[in-house]
C-alpha cells in the first residue's frame, strides 16, 4: 500500500534476508545496490535514462523472472497482481499476504504530501494536493480528500476469498515485524550496514495541514475514509485481532 513505508521495508527485507524478491530490491544484488546508495547518499540512479533501477525494478521484468524462487514477494501493483497465485497456493505452497495498517488520516496526508509528477505550482515548485477545511459542503471537502488518494486499489475484499491475509502496523514494521520475519526467512550471509532509505515523499510540515486544527472536519473525513475505502476497513477490522501480525 502506497505511503505505508513499503519501499524502505522491501529494501531493509531484501538486505537482510534470502529469496526476497520485491519491486524495491531483490536480495540477489541487495548488498551492492545498498553499497552504492550509500555512496551517493540514498539517491536512487536509473538505467539508461529509465525510471527503472535496481532499487525500483520494472515489473515485467519481474514477471519474466518469475516467483518460483522467492520466499517474500513485495509489489507495487492494483490487488488483482495477487491473483496469479491461485486460492493461497503457490506450487502447492500455502500463501499468506501481510497489509501494512496506518492511522487514516496520517496515511491520508502523507498521500496527500505526494508530489504530482510534472506539475508546478506559481512557485515554481510541485504541487501537492491540500484538504479543503474550508469547504462549504460535505461533498466539496470529500472531493478535495479524493484528489489526494494514491493507489488505493492495490487492496480489495476479494484477497481475503483467496488468501489468509494478515495485518501489521505501520509504526511497529521496522522492529517487531522484521524480527517476525527473522523466524521464517534465511538470512543472508552477507549485510550492508547501514541500511540507506531512498526517500519518495518531502518531510511533511504537520503545522500546514488545517486537518490537525479542525476537530470536527477531521472526524467527518475519518468516517468518510472507513466507510468508503475497503483498505481502511481491512485495517480496522484486522489491527487488535488475532491476524495481526508482531503486536
Amino acid at each position: 500500500m502506497a505511503k505505508t513505508g513499503g519501499t524502505s521495508l522491501n529494501g531493509i527485507i531484501a538486505n537482510k534476508f534470502d529469496h526476497v524478491c520485491g519491486h524495491k530490491g531483490y536480495s540477489y544484488d541487495a548488498y551492492n545496490d545498498n553499497e552504492k546508495a550509500k555512496a551517493r547518499n540514498g539517491a536512487v540512479v536509473l538505467s539508461g535514462g529509465s525510471v527503472w533501477s535496481r532499487s525500483r525494478v520494472n515489473p515485467r521484468i519481474m514477471s519474466d523472472i518469475g516467483y518460483e524462487n522467492c520466499d517474500y514477494i513485495s509489489n507495487e501493483l492494483d490487488w488483482s497482481f495477487w491473483k496469479q497465485f491461485g486460492n493461497g497456493k503457490f506450487h502447492g505452497v500455502n500463501m499468506e499476504l501481510h497489509v501494512p495498517c496506518r492511522d487514516r488520516i496520517e496515511h491520508l496526508m502523507s498521500m496527500c504530501n505526494y508530489e504530482e509528477h510534472g506539475k508546478v505550482g506559481d512557485n515554481g515548485l510541485p504541487t501537492k494536493h491540500k484538504i479543503a477545511c474550508d469547504a462549504k459542503t460535505d461533498d466539496d471537502l470529500f472531493n478535495s480528500v479524493k484528489k489526494c488518494f494514491l493507489y488505493l486499489n492495490r487492496y480489495d475484499h476479494s484477497l481475503l476469498e483467496l488468501f489468509d491475509v494478515k495485518c501489521f502496523s505501520f509504526h511497529n514494521q521496522f522492529t517487531n515485524y522484521i524480527d517476525h520475519m527473522s523466524t521464517i526467512l534465511s538470512h543472508r550471509r552477507f549485510e550492508s550496514t547501514p541500511y540507506v532509505k531512498r526517500e519518495t515523499n518531502d518531510v511533511r510540515n504537520k503545522e500546514e495541514e488545517c486537518i490537525w486544527y479542525n476537530p470536527e472536519v477531521r472526524e467527518k473525513v475519518d468516517k468518510f475514509l472507513l466507510d468508503t475505502i475497503p483498505y481502511y476497513q481491512f485495517c480496522d477490522s484486522c489491527m487488535g485481532s488475532e491476524n495481526e501480525i508482531a503486536t
